[in-house]
């Protein structure tokens, strides 16, 4: 895998079980066993807020930043969790309690050779973040995984930071919350196009509970059952 933690890969979401992912533009989560340590909560007063910093040193999603995180905000707002946002700079220091979201214009791919989405580690050392490796994205919405966006119509472009918000979210949620189960919709283990593109992805309830009570620092449902989660694309890894 080009792209070496220990112990991690993360990926998206899908609107249902495994059924849906058929043909070659299928996604696969697996699960989280690895702890992850709690995003800190803003302020006492309001736990249910999460603060984010968008970082895109190399303006790789340039064009469908507000449409990515209209989407995750949107995506999060089903759980009763707001979020508020700051961009970021390359290499500055986060503040507490902020998660940064760092676009990647690289491609990464599992040891089985599919395309990883996202990906965020097992734990922490410092502030948490999540990485979104765009030219994967891209080519799961059956886009070109390099080359300007300014040259691609404005509607594949939204369709694009629509998945990107999802992605983000989905990250999110392990980061926020390491024992949400996964299921249907933005928790689901495979994921196609058809789902990042969908007008609508539902959130489950028990997502809500755990992220929720994470945020509240209660006590935490039961670890899900593996310790990686792997945003991949089936099929021929996307090369550029």
């Amino acid at each position: 895998m080009p792209t070496r933690w220990a112990g991690v890969v993360v990926i998206l979401a899908s609107m249902v079980g495994p059924a849906a992912a058929d043909g070659p533009e299928a996604v696969y989560v697996e699960g989280v066993l690895a702890p992850r340590r709690h995003v800190p909560r803003p302020s006492p007063a309001d736990p249910l807020v999460t603060r984010l910093v968008w970082m895109d040193p190399t303006r790789v999603a340039v064009g469908t930043d507000a449409v990515a995180r209209d989407e995750m905000r949107s995506l999060l707002r089903k759980i009763d969790v707001s979020v508020t946002w700051r961009v970021g700079e390359a290499g500055e220091v986060a503040l507490p309690g902020e998660v940064r979201v760092i676009l990647l214009d690289r491609v990464a791919s599992s040891a089985s050779g599919e395309p990883i989405l996202g990906a965020t580690p097992a734990r922490f050392d410092g502030s948490p973040y999540v990485w979104v490796h765009v030219p994967n994205v891209r080519a799961a919405m059956g886009l070109r995984p390099e080359g300007p966006l300014a040259a691609v119509d404005s509607s594949s472009v939204h369709a694009l930071g629509v998945a990107l918000g999802r992605v983000v979210a989905h990250e999110l949620v392990h980061v926020l919350a390491p024992s949400a189960p996964h299921g249907r919709g933005l928790m689901s283990e495979k994921l196609n196009r058809f789902q990042l593109a969908a007008s609508r992805l539902p959130v489950e309830p028990a997502v809500g509970v755990a992220v929720r009570a994470a945020l509240r620092g209660e006590p935490a449902l039961p670890p899900a059952g593996t310790d990686i989660l792997a945003a991949t694309t089936a099929g021929k890894a996307v090369k550029r």
